[in-house]
């Protein structure tokens, strides 16, 4: 088809990229690729939403109070509306007059892990976690930077640690189960992810990532069976339809990957990744003009 060597250099452009599911980074199946990595990054919204609005955090900034619980409380606002600069500064002030306050230092960890400094984010971890080796924030706080350091171990390493005194921590089998899975270990972070579906029947990110780990150990039936859970658990997302889409594509099913495609494509409409590889359905369908159509408009999103 004259429109085949156009489809080739979009198609090898989309194996590269990565969608955005549930505050995670996460990297899909794609026909014809070869090697796929998954990193596995929670959103800096997530983040901020998690630790400054946790019950921990609650509690921890009733009992913090004076001068330093003003430089905390300030820190936290500027934390949560992502003011990171300014968070530093407080927290600091907080450090300034307590050395030893946990909750100051493990916020100014993510307050330098939001800004992208993960060597001073591991610092301050440390330092909280040498005054209290049980503090949970400051465990995942610290797995999450050696995660974003690409030192899926030592994250591990720190996720399991939070297990050993509060074995039924959700986070940290959660994020534990996308270290495996970024190590390439799709059993172990499947059984992560169970064991959080277990705990909360609901979880509709442990689905999905589960899901993600059987596609790419090539369990596909399991994988959509995942996929199709989050489709009926809700809220919908254009990269689950995509995703089990995709499957369906490797799997040989090109009408249930066309209609995936189309789904993810009314939530997401601009998102190359759905036309392409519809396109690429279409062609296996020999709906050729509607191949077309969508190969091109892949590329116009792409020029955009």
């Amino acid at each position: 088809m004259i429109f085949r060597k156009q489809f080739n250099k979009v198609l090898l452009f989309i194996l590269v990229t990565q969608i955005v599911f549930s505050g995670c980074s996460t990297f899909a199946p794609v026909p014809s690729a070869s090697e796929n990595t998954v990193p596995q990054q929670a959103a800096s919204e997530n983040i901020v939403q998690q630790q400054a609005a946790s019950e921990n955090i609650v509690q921890q900034q009733a009992v913090i109070s004076g001068s330093i619980g003003d430089h905390w409380v300030k820190g936290n606002s500027y934390l949560q509306s992502q003011n990171i600069d300014m968070a530093i500064a407080e927290y600091k002030k907080a450090i300034e007059l307590d050395p030893k306050l946990v909750p100051a230092l493990s916020r100014l960890g993510f307050a330098y892990y939001l800004k992208g400094d993960l060597d001073k984010a591991i610092s301050e971890f440390d330092a909280a976690l040498s005054i209290d080796p049980a503090d949970s924030g400051s465990y995942i706080g610290r797995g999450l930077a050696y995660m974003a350091k690409e030192d899926f171990n030592k994250a591990i390493t720190d996720f399991t640690s939070i297990l050993e005194f509060d074995p039924k921590s959700i986070e940290a089998y959660s994020y534990r189960g996308n270290a495996y899975q970024k190590e390439k270990e799709y059993d172990k972070a499947i059984a992560d992810y169970t064991r959080v579906i277990e705990m909360d029947p609901v979880n509709t990110r442990a689905f999905y990532d589960r899901g993600m780990s059987y596609a790419l150990k090539s369990d596909y039936e399991s994988a959509i069976a995942d996929y199709t859970k989050v489709i009926d658990i809700g809220p919908q997302y254009s990269g689950v339809y995509y995703n089990r889409g995709l499957t369906y594509h490797i799997k040989g099913e090109y009408d249930k990957a066309v209609a995936d495609y189309t789904k993810a494509i009314e939530l997401n409409p601009k998102d190359p990744r759905p036309y392409n590889n519809r396109g690429y359905a279409y062609e296996k369908l020999g709906q050729y003009e509607k191949a077309k159509a969508d190969l091109n408009t892949a590329k116009e999103l792409l020029s955009n």
